[in-house]
């Protein structure tokens, strides 16, 4: 599926609000690194949390999942463990190798099935707000007006 190139003003993004871009350094960053290894080693609350993301964080999602060229897999599990602990992208990024390989291999499974649901729910919403091309040609207009 193409997806088309989606922007929204940082202000409008619910990750940049939760405090997805913050700093954090001390004793503080040392616990924060446990909940991402607690929510990535648990597959059914990382399963859950991904969904909210793409529920709940509307302009982030629009802005993040529609950019291709955007590590989309990182993006929705660093995404994932903000909306679960507030925990900021770059505490998941050093936390990630301190998981082990198999449930990494997992979150980044359940990863491909979230953003799949993403831009399915993307396409929907699409052909609701512009019907389905075929159906909008003149030929399909005219059938109906004389049927």
């Amino acid at each position: 599926m193409s997806i088309k190139r989606i922007y929204h003003h940082y202000k409008k993004w619910e990750d940049h609000k939760a405090g997805f871009y913050d700093n954090i350094t001390g004793n503080n960053k040392e616990e924060l690194i446990l909940k991402v290894i607690e929510l990535f080693n648990n597959p059914s609350l990382t399963e859950n949390y991904m969904r909210k993301v793409i529920n709940e964080w509307t302009f982030s999602c629009e802005h993040n999942l529609s950019n291709i060229s955007l590590n989309r897999i990182a993006y929705i599990g660093q995404a994932a463990c903000c909306l679960y602990a507030s925990v900021p992208c770059t505490i998941t990024m050093n936390a990630w190798n301190k998981i082990d390989i198999s449930y990494r291999n997992v979150a980044d499974s359940i990863a491909i099935k979230i953003i799949k649901e993403w831009e399915q729910n993307q396409k929907l919403k699409n052909t609701l707000t512009n019907g389905n091309k075929k159906d909008i040609q003149m030929e399909y207009q005219t059938k109906c007006l004389f049927n």
